[in-house]
């Protein structure tokens, strides 16, 4: 499971849910803003959105997460 933490008028963030879609892979987009103290848990040294968890690993933002997609062996095996 992919989640996405975003904010309101994110470019960045909506890229990243449409390359989610892209790819049918299943994700939660959850608003930075409503999950405030959960945000600076898992990420207390953010400044930016979206931030994204890939199976409960921190990867980064839309780059890191794009280069996941691209290096991830197991696409196309259900496994992502």
């Amino acid at each position: 499971m992919i989640v996405i933490y975003g904010g309101h008028n994110c470019g960045w963030c909506v890229r990243a849910k449409e390359l989610a879609q892209k790819y049918e892979l299943g994700y939660v987009y959850k608003e930075a803003s409503e999950f405030k103290e959960e945000f600076r848990n898992k990420f207390p040294d953010a400044k930016t959105v979206p931030q994204i968890l890939w199976h409960g690993k921190h990867i980064g933002g839309y780059e890191e997460f794009e280069k996941e997609i691209e290096n991830t062996r197991s696409y196309g095996d259900g496994q992502v």
